[in-house]
């Protein structure tokens, strides 16, 4: 669950703010008045845009920089003993390869994975802009539109 939350959390944040305030102005608009439903768009249009000035993923790849430069040879060292222990033990100059080696495919894998999350968040936040600005735009006229068809 936290694997899914934390790489996660600013588009869960950005759709649930989102929601809320389409639910929240929506229901303002069908009761109160149509234009709420504008100011709900409004709000949306904001969300998409904080999504998109956030620097989350920026952040992370931060954090596992520091992260791999002051404990990647004491973890790697820890685990070449694991490999030691199934197979035989390895030269100095082979631990120094294995862990370059290691090090490179590391940076590698994360970099795809943080290139996948920054598509999916562009993804997310091109659509929160695009669905508050239709909404800022043409929402009280929906309102109007769905309470004709039921006089």
């Amino acid at each position: 669950m936290y694997r899914f939350i934390g790489r996660h959390t600013p588009e869960i944040l950005a759709l649930l703010g989102a929601t809320v305030a389409i639910v929240w102005c929506g229901l303002l608009a069908w009761f109160v008045d149509p234009l709420w439903l504008n100011r709900g768009g409004a709000i949306v249009i904001i969300v998409g845009v904080l999504l998109a000035a956030s620097r989350f993923q920026e952040w992370v790849q931060q954090k596992l920089a520091t992260f791999l430069e002051t404990d990647y040879d004491s973890i790697a060292d820890d685990a070449l003993r694991t490999v030691e222990k199934e197979t035989r033990p390895l030269s100095d100059a082979e631990r120094g390869t294995i862990k370059a080696k290691m090090k490179v495919q590391i940076h590698k894998d994360f970099a795809e994975i943080f290139e996948a999350d920054k598509r999916r968040l562009k993804a997310w936040e091109v659509w929160l802009v695009v669905f508050g600005t239709f909404l800022n735009g043409f929402g009280d006229f929906l309102i109007r539109l769905l309470k004709s068809y039921g006089t």
